[in-house]
């Protein structure tokens, strides 16, 4: 692609960006559970609970010829020859909506782990990609300070371009696997392409999505094969021209973040930072919620228990987060007018399931 190539040339404002996404090693000494009430685990509802897919998990390592480099991925695929409704065969006509996820810095393709096989169980194909040079190579095997100066030198634009020429690399290798007979992607719906990121990996996704830079150079990596987006802690790390930044992104986009998802490292960055993605991008489509006493890791989308005292309030975001982006993809992948009444009514919906400090807003 074209766009390709001028990646690296467009991400020169984004330097500083990475610095809100540091490892969960890092931030996983805050453990702080929200004062606010804390909602019955699995009470949220239908869109919470585990689809009727078991799921595959494949790990597979993509060479893109033309930059030289290797992207891991790992590939969750529903398991179609368990028996279920949908049951698939070879002449089998029903297709998965694709979602590809991009970890924040310092992860690997496990980032998202708890998001993609649940909505792999309800069935879509899920791409988990690992971004060399922003991934966990740049920390193991350091201890202590030496790690996060190590972190501190992997915050380049050239990671940055890098992140985006995956995205887009991997977004050709989905096509092209589709139209071969016998692979993963075999039943594979590539008109619908989902693109969903944590942390480093939501400034991934606002970049695919069509953040364009405050100079005014035009759209830095944007992708118009992708039909919405989820950005899991997303941030605005330059505030300037933030209408500029945001305001061509037209696709559907769901930000999520918390009350306590907010400097990592002492960056500066605070909690409201991350809503002024939501708040700068045009009207339709877009939609918001902030969780009272969310912290950033609880929307990594992994089980932070051995890293750090994984807190009641973190569960019930996850059930609630699995519900609502399981219900948001139903929506704008799948045409599922019922997902979308369920996300966006007023009353016996998503926000009923919401405890009383947490936040939505839609426009």
């Amino acid at each position: 692609m074209t766009i390709r190539k001028v990646i690296p040339l467009l991400w020169k404002y984004l330097l500083v960006v990475a610095t809100s996404c540091i490892l969960a090693f890092v931030i996983s000494r805050d453990g702080r559970a929200a004062d606010g009430p804390v909602k019955n685990i699995g009470a949220s509802s239908k869109y919470a609970v585990a689809g009727a897919y078991s799921v595959n998990a494949i790990d597979q390592e993509w060479r893109d010829g033309e930059r030289a480099r290797t992207v891991p991925v790992r590939i969750l695929v529903p398991n179609t020859s368990a028996g279920v409704t949908e049951k698939l065969d070879s002449k089998q006509t029903t297709k998965f909506p694709v979602i590809i996820f991009s970890h924040g810095l310092g992860g690997n393709r496990s980032g998202g782990k708890i998001w993609g096989e649940h909505w792999a169980s309800h069935g879509y194909i899920v791409v988990h990609i690992q971004h060399p040079g922003s991934d966990e190579s740049v920390w193991q095997g350091n201890k202590g300070g030496e790690a996060v100066g190590s972190m501190k030198a992997a915050m380049t634009m050239s990671n940055m371009g890098l992140r985006i020429g995956d995205v887009h690399f991997v977004i050709d290798e989905i096509v092209r696997r589709s139209k071969l007979d016998d692979n993963e992607f075999r039943f594979a719906d590539v008109s619908k392409i989902g693109m969903s990121g944590h942390s480093f990996g939501a400034q991934t996704t606002m970049a695919i999505a069509g953040q364009a830079t405050p100079a005014g150079r035009g759209q830095s990596g944007f992708d118009n094969r992708i039909t919405a987006a989820i950005a899991f802690s997303p941030n605005a790390r330059i505030k300037v021209s933030l209408d500029k930044q945001f305001g061509d992104i037209r696709l559907p986009v769901f930000s999520i973040t918390g009350t306590l998802d907010g400097s990592v490292l002492n960056d500066g960055t605070e909690a409201a930072h991350r809503m002024l993605p939501y708040q700068h991008m045009p009207v339709g489509d877009k939609y918001l919620v902030v969780y009272d006493g969310g912290v950033h890791m609880a929307f990594g989308g992994q089980n932070t228990a051995g890293r750090r005292s994984m807190a009641v309030r973190d569960v019930a975001i996850q059930q609630d987060v699995k519900a609502s982006t399981l219900a948001f993809w139903n929506a704008y992948l799948k045409n599922d007018a019922g997902a979308l009444k369920w996300l966006t009514d007023a009353r016996g919906g998503f926000r009923d399931t919401l405890a009383s400090a947490d936040r939505f807003d839609t426009k």
